[in-house]
């Protein structure tokens, strides 16, 4: 192990070394592009209605990087209504030309979202051009449900609101915008709190009692930190899990008092686990973030529900299982060398034995926060938000924070907070044989097309 552990340092470094010489040139839109200038074709890879793989193809009289959207069946950039709400979606990708021609692959796992009739290519503020979807392509199932998708909320932890406390701007936001697309629940991937203060989970409880439908969470590792007890944890978090008198729905609780199991009428016979790490550090070959007892009750579960549809809530994320350690889902090298560098690390037994875990059960999606990452960032690292390894391991989502998302830049030597400028999370729409996992931003009023996947299963 040790070895091993030693061989994965020595990876890391010398990634950051090669990181040095990493740069991606800055998109430049064609100039003085005309309408109807643009063919557009596309070769899909697969014939699965509402699957976007395949490969993008431009032929232009300018060159320049053309953004791609999805069209309604007016013709229109698609936009998502519910209730009072209308939530326009952003480009799906960019495709550059060079000498008049142009390609992209667009990654296995994105979405032709629901009501997309076409793709609109534009050059700039011009509709340069527009190619009709296939009748195969396009969604037609009912929707089953829905459910939010959170992570790393943070309360007390920024005020660049200058409020006192951002994530009492962010979470109300995103609650507001899950409950007007009528969503049967939230789930979320832990970071509650600063420090595992009271404080924290006090906040989170008064906003979320709020709303008709529950909000059910993990731990993180900032809510393993000097303030937090066990005590204050069920006193605010989980209502109706952890009393003797549960729930309807609740099937499983550990011995723990933390980790639990929900099916309730909201999940339409999915279901949910929400497995909390309870230590917050991890750096060396001897570091624990869970226990054997809770790996083996996790595989009790897992092997118990091996034949349903089972969604995973872990605060922290895998790493890439072979290659570079600080690239897949969840890490990622930037454009200016940076790095997240609180994985979970390779080579500790609980991490050896998880990650087994995700490469048995690959019924399971195992969504994941803790970097912070933004969406958008995927453009450098096609497995950022979404992988399942080439069908290796459970399809594993990680999901950017609520209250600050980190963005990177050439300009930004690392990572800088978009506190107050972005709050991420995901809607997630449940269809009889798949789901479509929508990465939105509750500030912005915005559903993310780049960052919209479909998963069968």
């Amino acid at each position: 192990m040790l070895q091993t552990f030693f061989s994965r340092i020595v990876a890391f470094f010398t990634a950051i070394l090669f990181s040095l010489g990493v740069r991606v040139g800055p998109v430049i839109p064609p100039q003085n592009v005309q309408p109807d200038s643009v063919q557009a074709a596309v070769a899909f890879s697969n014939d699965t209605a509402g699957s976007a793989a395949g490969t993008v193809t431009l032929t232009a009289q300018a060159d320049g990087a053309y953004a791609l959207y999805w069209g309604d069946a007016d013709g229109n950039k698609l936009t998502s209504h519910a209730a009072d709400r209308s939530v326009p979606y952003t480009e799906f990708a960019t495709v550059t030309v060079k000498g008049g021609k142009g390609e992209a692959d667009l990654y296995d796992f994105l979405a032709i979202p629901a009501g997309a009739q076409s793709i609109l290519v534009y050059g700039g503020d011009v509709l340069a051009g527009t190619a009709a979807l296939p009748e195969n392509k396009l969604e037609a199932d009912a929707v089953t449900y829905s459910f939010g998708a959170l992570s790393d909320v943070h309360f007390n932890r920024y005020n660049k609101s200058g409020t006192g406390d951002d994530a009492c701007i962010t979470f109300p936001a995103a609650l507001d915008f899950f409950e007007d697309y009528d969503v049967s629940m939230v789930a979320m991937a832990g970071d509650l709190s600063k420090n595992g203060e009271a404080d924290s989970y006090e906040k989170f409880n008064r906003i979320a009692s709020q709303y008709d439908f529950p909000v059910f969470t993990c731990k993180g590792n900032h809510d393993c930190r000097r303030e937090y007890t066990l005590e204050n944890w069920q006193k605010y978090i989980n209502p109706g899990v952890y009393g003797d008198e549960k729930r309807e729905g609740v099937l499983a609780v550990a011995d723990n008092g933390l980790d639990f199991v929900f099916r309730g009428e909201e999940t339409h016979g999915d279901v949910f686990i929400f497995f909390s790490q309870i230590a917050g550090q991890y750096i060396l070959p001897t570091s624990r973030i869970v226990t054997d007892a809770q790996l083996e009750w996790l595989e009790e579960q897992l092997e118990t529900y091996k034949n349903e549809r089972v969604y995973l809530f872990f605060h922290t994320f895998l790493t890439a299982p072979k290659g570079n350690p600080l690239t897949g889902e969840g890490n990622l090298l930037t454009r200016s060398m940076s790095f997240y560098p609180l994985f979970y690390v390779p080579c500790t037994r609980d991490e050896q034995q998880f990650r087994k875990l995700m490469e048995t059960y690959k019924n399971v999606t195992f969504f994941n926060g803790h970097s912070h990452w933004a969406h958008y960032l995927e453009s450098i690292n096609p497995q950022l938000n979404i992988t399942d390894y080439d069908g290796t391991t459970a399809t594993m989502v990680h999901i950017s924070s609520v209250t600050a998302p980190r963005i990177s830049s050439d300009t930004t030597l690392l990572w800088k907070s978009a506190a107050m400028e972005r709050s991420e999370g995901y809607l997630v729409t449940v269809y009889p044989d798949h789901y479509v996992v929508t990465a939105c931003d509750f500030l912005q009023n915005q559903m993310l097309a780049y960052a919209t996947y479909i998963v069968t299963k």
